[in-house]
């Protein structure tokens, strides 16, 4: 939590919330809890830590207490009051919530700083990006995958269309740990991601990343 207000800035009607990922299932709604009854201990335990971290911070927004559920795709179902994002790895998790009407939308990813390989950087980067930035850094290529993540999980649920990875640029402004991101696409209204405001930051071997529509 510390992390976090160092990192992120203060935003009106929106609060993160994040820990490490521990046994949070006797926290879980009944719903929630049957939506995860075949899942592995493990998944269980990232699965309960994640809604564990958005009821808090549906508590420190003034949100009462309700279910978070689970779509198709396994993305969160928000209470109406609320949109929000969750993001875990093995060890840690985040959570951020605002207020509906407070923004259209919010996107957290959480990764760990080593996952992107460079086998993967011809699918997930897109031309200019591979000559644009040092991708063997795994801190550049870690963030601009989190990046992108975050982008996706804050624009998916106003757009409902799928963004693929090479539909996508991040300009990353590093002084300031801001990114902007920007659909180089063929679907219009996914140029929604345009507008979008990026924050990042590093916490031990972890990016992390938020965007949010205003």
């Amino acid at each position: 939590q510390e992390f976090l207000g160092e990192s992120f800035p203060e935003f009106t009607g929106m609060k993160l919330a994040a820990g490490p990922v521990g046994d949070h299932r006797d926290d879980l709604h009944p719903e929630e809890r049957a939506a995860i009854a075949n899942a592995v201990a493990k998944r269980q335990h990232e699965f309960a830590t994640g809604r564990y971290l958005a009821r808090q911070a549906m508590g420190a927004l003034g949100v009462p207490e309700a279910p978070v559920g689970r779509a198709d795709d396994r993305s969160p179902i928000w209470p109406d009051a609320c949109v929000g994002s969750i993001s875990h790895t093995p060890t840690l998790a985040l959570a951020a919530v605002a207020h509906h009407d407070a923004l259209r939308g919010v996107g957290v990813d959480l990764e760990e700083g080593d996952r992107v390989v460079p086998q993967l950087h011809g699918k997930l980067f897109t031309a200019w990006e591979r000559t644009t930035y040092e991708l063997d850094d795994p801190r550049c290529s870690g963030l601009l995958f989190s990046a992108k993540e975050a982008a996706y999980k804050a624009v998916n649920p106003l757009v409902g269309q799928f963004i693929g990875f090479q539909e996508v640029e991040v300009d990353v402004a590093w002084p300031q740990r801001r990114f902007a991101v920007r659909y180089v696409g063929e679907h219009p209204a996914n140029r929604l991601l345009d507008v979008g405001l990026g924050y990042f930051g590093f916490f031990q071997d972890h990016v992390v990343s938020l965007l949010i529509i205003p």
